[in-house]
């Protein structure tokens, strides 16, 4: 007998012998919606349901409900596929059943407010320390993340499901362990706690913060000015999990924000885009922290978005859009931007994942953005995101991921495709409103404006409704960057620099964008000499009082943030990752323009100076050589 029919007699003979299947690796968490992935492993979490199942609507256990859309979308295939064929109650096979919690020790209570101890020493602001007190500080912020190590497996043994209180998940409840150490004697500047919850909605209807400057004491009382701290201050709910995507981080000062606000505990899950070798184990030192760095397909794109996603117990959320990363010097005496987002209430058991959305397609949006990741890490807070209204949110969420892209979804595209359908500057004004793109970081862009920066970039940051269909004169474009002089008076002299990547090889390149830059003047908010790390763009009128959108974003002014037009079949190339939050007057406040005068109603806070100061003939802008 040949091979051949020696194999398709053994395939005959075995057609109906069972297949003993190898279970899944990511069990529960499974995100695989492939019916070869699904033929191929086992689900013991589905399968259960599918046996439990009278042939009606099937019953997702309570542990699993946040990810009931996509079992229900797995449960489908496997039914549709004949990928299982389910146990009958007669069935005499024992099926694995799933371990009872542990029972463990009394297990610990927050108190009914959840409020943290505050001494009034804690109350009160610090002054900038020295360089010795800020090393100090930083060292005890290592022993903080350290010494609670010891606490983890204790903490662990203590903990118990909580059956008493509906709202919260009964095997997912983390308590809050309040610190045993003032967060004064770590922290350079320390708000009082309990107040940012009347903080944040006294900033509506836009929702926009600027990190407070730990040598700028104007800044601490500002109604606009925030500390990480505050975000997750206790006023705005008790915490339950929170997603962290980052650049940058620095374990070690994360941790102890966390800490002092009394999270140690709780779940936090962090991706990341710049080597830490701290994080790659983190879990080991830490089981309520789990890292993902997110691989690149080129070394010349980053994952550079600042994104939190902040969940509490009674199944609310609250999105941040930042540009800072998170690390201590970023937090400081750097100009940082954010938008923190009001609260996203739970949506009414049965909604569907979409349901929910505002007039401006957040939540589509975000839920597209978290996609592009392809990691069932994400599969938690998608899950929350799809289980929450997002209906008032008043903001474009413009975001941009590495590849080629076809549907003006991502990138200047997407800055283009809104600005096109709801920019309500009039046509004959169009070239007097310049365009002021203000960020940390510059591109290469050639040897002439037009091949990028005039070309693609000013053209769709310029669109607007009654975009005219002649070719006419474009705005000006005012790039708004620190020159060498502005980085010298900053609070931290030249090392104030260390946040602004642009090299003296890519400038020598283009020597003719000394013609479109400005330099970072911010005295109106007490931020002249906080070296800016924010990146904005707006448009501004000719007696500038007033601004025609507002874009706060992660992304400089470069090809790898926004993108690059094929000219042979008009794809986005994209090499990075970017998110920002674009403000249209007519969805914030219900103008067509955002008023910019001090005691303006409604008036939008700019951190920069309007108009801006354009760089003198002996000027030259900042390079990261002068650090060398």
């Amino acid at each position: 007998m040949n091979a051949a029919n020696k194999r398709k007699d053994n395939m005959e003979g075995d057609k109906n012998a069972k297949r003993v299947k190898k279970v899944c690796s990511y069990g529960d968490k499974c995100y695989r919606r492939n019916p070869a992935h699904l033929r191929e492993f086992s689900h013991p979490h589905l399968e259960a349901i599918l046996d439990a199942s009278d042939g009606g609507d099937y019953t997702i256990p309570p542990e699993l409900s946040l990810q009931r859309q996509l079992i229900l979308e797995q449960l489908e295939i496997i039914v549709e596929k004949k990928l299982y064929e389910p146990h009958s109650s007669c069935t005499s096979t024992a099926r694995p059943k799933t371990p009872d919690p542990p029972s463990t020790k009394q297990p610990i209570k927050p108190t009914t407010d959840h409020k943290l101890p505050v001494s009034s020493a804690s109350r009160e602001t610090q002054p900038k320390a020295s360089n010795d007190a800020k090393d100090s500080k930083t060292a005890d912020k290592d022993t903080l993340a350290s010494s609670s190590d010891e606490k983890d497996t204790s903490r662990k043994d203590e903990k118990e499901n909580n059956t008493t209180d509906p709202v919260k998940v009964k095997d997912d409840y983390r308590p809050i362990v309040p610190p045993t150490r003032r967060a004064t004697e770590y922290l350079t500047v320390v708000r009082p706690a309990g107040n940012m919850a009347a903080k944040h909605a006294a900033s509506a209807p836009y929702h926009i913060f600027y990190t407070t400057i730990a040598s700028a004491k104007e800044t601490h009382s500002q109604p606009y000015s925030i500390t990480f701290l505050e975000i997750l201050d206790h006023s705005l709910g008790e915490l339950q999990c929170s997603l962290q995507i980052n650049f940058m981080v620095e374990p070690a000062w994360l941790l102890a924000q966390y800490y002092f606000a009394g999270y140690s505990e709780k779940k936090l899950t962090i991706l990341y885009g710049e080597e830490c070798s701290d994080l790659r184990d983190i879990s080991k030192k830490k089981p309520q922290v789990e890292a993902y760095q997110v691989p690149m397909a080129t070394p010349f794109g980053k994952h550079h978005t600042k994104m939190m996603i902040l969940c509490y117990e009674d199944g609310s959320l609250r999105v941040v859009v930042s540009t800072a990363n998170l690390y201590a010097d970023d937090w400081e005496n750097r100009t940082q931007g954010l938008w923190f987002s009001p609260r996203c209430a739970p949506l009414p058991p049965g909604s569907m994942p979409h349901d929910g959305d505002s007039p401006t397609q957040f939540k589509r949006s975000l839920l597209k953005y978290l996609s592009q990741y392809r990691t069932p890490i994400l599969s938690r807070y998608v899950a929350k995101v799809q289980r929450c209204d997002f209906s008032h949110i008043n903001v474009f969420l413009v975001a941009s991921a590495p590849g080629g892209h076809f549907d003006m979804e991502w990138g200047l595209t997407r800055v283009g495709s809104l600005l096109r359908q709801h920019c309500a500057l009039p046509r004959a004004e169009q070239p007097r409103w310049p365009l002021l793109a203000q960020a940390s970081s510059i591109g290469s862009y050639g040897k002439e404006p037009r091949l990028w920066l005039t070309g693609d970039f000013l053209h769709h940051f310029t669109k607007i409704k009654e975009q005219p269909q002649t070719l006419s004169q474009p705005p000006e474009l005012k790039l708004i960057y620190p020159s060498l002089e502005n980085v010298k008076q900053s609070h931290d002299g030249l090392l104030g620099g260390g946040c602004l990547p642009y090299a003296a090889e890519a400038h020598f390149k283009q020597p003719w964008l000394n013609n479109f830059l400005y330099q970072w003047k911010a005295k109106s908010s007490h931020r002249d000499r906080a070296m800016p790390h924010i990146k904005s763009y707006t448009r501004t009128s000719p007696d500038n009082k007033k601004a025609a959108y507002y874009l706060l974003t992660s992304g400089n002014v470069s090809k790898a943030a926004w993108g690059s037009l094929n000219k042979g079949n008009a794809a986005l190339r994209i090499i990075s990752y970017e998110a920002g939050v674009l403000f249209l007057p007519r969805f914030v406040i219900n103008e067509d323009f955002f008023p910019l005068e001090p005691n303006a109603p409604n008036r939008l806070v700019i951190p920069y100076d309007i108009p801006p100061t354009k760089y003198t003939s002996d000027m030259q802008p900042w390079v990261m050589d002068y650090l060398r």
